[in-house]
């Protein structure tokens, strides 16, 4: 996903989620030319593809109709709509990821990573929820490792706190639950935006509070963060039990 030209809703958002899926709609084709003769694969193609078209399909026809979307709602059924057919997609991606892997194409699966953490986000602009971190955990994962310069991880740190935004609550946290949101609070200090930092610390207490001690013990641990960012870290890691 290209943090510096993100999904937008609108005919800008149909261009970026018709670039999301030409990278899943390209690693499908990967997966089908590496084993063209397996029904299993063919059937798994199929139904991603499937899956992708109606989701374009409904983005457009979202956008198209001259409505504002935002999180208050859209048209009668499209934002449902919408949350089906996101996360039918999202579920798909995981066996295609892990094609991709088993593969061993590094540069596509990178790029079909981004592409998950993207069709995240566009789901959560709609105004959707997402069912699962599953798939999107790993991809916002490797974003947030490819990610240092403080402004590159400030765009990042929103993108993954409008996924987060947009997990629904009643599904049980899972390891991805936690997975993500040390992520973000990592993408956060590195932003150095201390608005940021707080509100993803805030959600961490709330979500995965057994894990912050030793989160705040190693980032209070580096040296080089600026003054700013020390002293947030410092208060945050005085309310943790001894």
């Amino acid at each position: 996903m290209n943090q510096e030209n993100e999904p937008q809703q609108g005919s800008q958002g149909n261009v970026e989620i018709e670039a999301i899926g030409s990278v899943i709609s390209a690693a499908i084709d990967v997966m089908v030319n590496e084993d063209p003769d397996d029904p299993t694969t063919e059937e798994n193609a199929h139904a991603i593809r499937y899956a992708l078209v109606q989701y374009i399909n409904l983005s457009v026809a979202v956008n198209a109709d001259g409505t504002e979307i935002d999180r208050s709602g859209a048209p009668s059924g499209s934002i449902e709509d919408i949350d089906v057919a996101g996360n039918k997609l999202l579920r798909l991606t995981e066996g295609l990821t892990a094609g991709i892997e088993k593969l061993g194409l590094q540069e596509e699966l990178r790029q079909l990573r981004h592409a998950i953490a993207g069709l995240a986000v566009s789901i959560a602009r709609f105004g959707a929820k997402l069912d699962t971190l599953e798939p999107v955990a790993d991809s916002f994962s490797v974003l947030a490792d490819e990610t240092h310069e403080p402004a590159r991880a400030a765009t990042l740190g929103h993108l993954m706190e409008e996924a987060i935004d947009a997990f629904n609550p009643m599904y049980a946290p899972t390891g991805a639950s936690r997975t993500m949101f040390l992520k973000w609070g990592s993408v956060a200090t590195r932003s150095q935006d201390t608005t940021l930092m707080q509100r993803a610390f805030d959600r961490m207490a709330q979500v995965i509070p057994g894990d912050l001690p030793a989160f705040f013990r190693e980032a209070t641990a580096q040296t080089d963060h600026p003054e700013e960012v020390k002293a947030v870290l410092q208060s945050y890691y005085d309310k943790q039990p001894c």
